[in-house]
């Protein structure tokens, strides 16, 4: 999300006459875009923005904040001289007008508002010229905000509720990309699978068919999915078009059904079996990630082997794993922790030790598999090497050139080094 608002952002700016600087420490204005889910990503994000703050190179340079920590705590950070100005999401996409009426002396400190009529649009035709970090892809943001509350969750907070835009401009603006030449992109929203239900607009299967047929887009990712109401039908469509991609991000956070009550996750464990099991009969090959969370307060050891016990079962290709961080304002905020931060890392790092082992496992299954791979930059590790995903979203390194970059190559997976494949081309 923070990346497609980033280039919103950028697109903004360079209409109203600014210029990327080449550097940060040559930049006459910083813009620091954020996030407000965990506290150490607010940590490093306010280190960052203190050591740009006290450079002795520009004393007169102008800090910006933007993104979810402009909203939560924008007016703080102003007050403590941090920042010269603070963005809330609502806002950000029009970044360059904020600042330009700023160094006119005619505009505001703070924009935080979440008043409908101050909602800036994420579907902007300036991004049809612009070029994304890969000029073949293209971030499309299908909905803004999220009204579900999970308990531990600040998202709904400081972006506010659920916004679709609408899917015929949707489309259009796809067709559009095409036309310019893009061949990927990626749906995004807070949960896509709550696509039109503000708005009573088509549901998101039907955005995501419509988008499949656009002629000239190869491949399609969407995120992040809710397994509260991941329905059958999205995993229809999925399976009727090669080019969407087959890997599938679902939360599931806890494997204890107590815990996902607590969290107000709205599903049960067996529910989401229902929807694995359903996956496994529809799709002939895929890969699942998730995210998970060891520590949320009450959580007992019987209910941790819960979680463990859950994942040995699915066998997750990847998973985003962390130790519960409270935020401040949110229900699990005011709920009483029974671990100290050592016995929440000591759950985390036995959840990461299991889910590595099945990481590598899952990536071994792949070798001699053929694979379609997007070539998407040159290798760290040799300029002889491609890096690209496969369809399942996992990373390989081939031998390529330059113009790898960007196409679809095939090829047959050889090894894996660590969490990455190792393919040679097969034509």
């Amino acid at each position: 999300m923070n990346k497609g608002d980033s280039e919103l952002m950028k697109v903004s700016l360079e209409r109203n006459g600014f210029t990327p600087a080449p550097d940060i420490k040559s930049a006459d204005i910083c813009i620091f875009n954020t996030c407000s889910v965990r506290q150490n990503a607010e940590d490093r994000a306010l280190a960052r923005i203190k050591e740009e703050r006290n450079s002795s190179l520009h004393k007169n340079r102008v800090i910006v904040l933007t993104g979810c920590m402009a909203q939560r705590i924008g007016d703080d950070v102003i007050s403590r001289g941090m920042a010269d100005l603070a963005i809330g999401p609502y806002q950000a996409p029009g970044c360059g007008e904020i600042v330009k009426e700023y160094l006119s002396g005619s505009g505001k400190k703070l924009y935080s508002s979440q008043e409908a009529e101050d909602f800036t649009a994420r579907i902007d035709d300036g991004l049809l010229k612009n070029k994304d970090v890969h000029p073949w892809h293209k971030w499309v943001t299908i909905t803004h905000g999220c009204e579900n509350f999970c308990s531990y969750c600040i998202v709904p907070y400081v972006r506010g509720k659920l916004i679709s835009f609408p899917s015929d401009r949707i489309i259009k603006y796809i067709n559009d990309l095409a036309k310019e030449g893009i061949t990927e992109i990626s749906l995004l929203g807070q949960n896509v699978n709550q696509y039109g239900h503000d708005s009573g607009d088509i549901p998101f299967y039907q955005l995501l068919d419509k988008t499949a047929s656009i002629k000239g887009i190869k491949r399609i990712n969407f995120l992040t999915s809710h397994p509260m109401d991941f329905s059958p039908e999205i995993i229809g469509v999925i399976r009727d078009h090669e080019h969407i991609s087959r890997g599938i991000h679902l939360p599931l956070q806890s494997g204890s059904d107590r815990i996902l009550k607590a969290m107000n996750r709205k599903y049960t464990l067996a529910h989401y079996y229902r929807i694995v099991d359903a996956i496994k009969t529809e799709l002939s090959e895929f890969a699942l990630s998730t995210d998970l969370i060891t520590g949320f307060p009450g959580e007992s050891e019987k209910e941790f082997e819960e979680t463990l016990k859950a994942v040995e079962k699915i066998r997750f290709d990847e998973a985003f794993m962390y130790s519960y961080s409270p935020r401040s304002g949110t229900p699990a905020s005011e709920m009483k922790e029974l671990l100290n931060r050592d016995e929440k890392i000591n759950r985390l790092n036995q959840l990461i030790t299991l889910q590595r082992k099945i990481s590598l496992e899952k990536l071994r299954s792949r070798i001699n598999k053929k694979e379609i791979v997007i070539g998407e930059k040159v290798s760290k590790r040799s300029d002889q090497e491609i890096m690209g995903k496969t369809r399942f979203m996992h990373p390989v390194v081939f031998k390529g050139e330059l113009s790898d970059i960007g196409r679809e190559i095939r090829i047959e997976i050889r090894d894996v080094k660590g969490s990455t494949l190792i393919g040679e081309k097969t034509g």
